[in-house]
């Protein structure tokens, strides 16, 4: 796993920034870790991505359920309507356990609900999996090589219109 592609947390809990930051700290998870406080900053942030000179997008996102601005899953909903930011990977990180959460957020196309442990030491242990995850996982261009060459990529395997039939 390349330790220079970047994570994005989306959280408004300072306690919960405070154990994610320790947890990741703990797991030596050594990507850089990109925090906004709401839903909205979350958005802002992929689409001011998506136009630096620097578009290298996350390659993961972790959303809470619950922020203000927008919700986490309204940031899902929004993220897999944009055509190159569909595929990114993004996680539901959230203390509902509430099974109408879950299956929202896996309709909306959530990669994973995960729920925010209550212990130090358990919240390490997700960090390392999602380390490992980091390392195994084949993230989409975007994540790799940046957005413009994401849009060019995607556009030429799109299919182009037929004209059979057509004189």
């Amino acid at each position: 796993m390349n330790p220079h592609l970047s994570v994005l947390v989306a959280e408004d809990d300072e306690n919960d920034i405070f154990l994610l930051t320790h947890a990741l700290g703990a797991a030596e998870v050594k990507n850089p870790i990109h925090f906004v406080r709401d839903g909205q900053e979350a958005v802002d942030f992929l689409r001011e991505r998506c136009t630096a000179d620097k578009d290298q997008l996350p390659v993961l996102i972790l959303l809470d359920l619950k922020m203000p601005q927008k919700t986490g899953l309204e940031v899902l909903q929004w993220l897999r309507e944009q055509p190159v930011l569909q595929g990114l990977p993004a996680f539901i990180f959230s203390s509902s356990t509430r099974q109408a959460d879950i299956e929202q957020a896996y309709a909306l196309g959530a990669s994973g609900f995960l729920v925010k442990p209550a212990s130090l030491n358990v919240r390490k242990e997700l960090m390392q999996f999602l380390k490992e995850w980091l390392r195994f996982n084949q993230p989409p261009i975007a994540c790799t090589r940046g957005y413009r060459e994401a849009r060019t990529e995607l556009d030429a395997l799109r299919p182009k219109p037929s004209s059979e039939g057509l004189n």
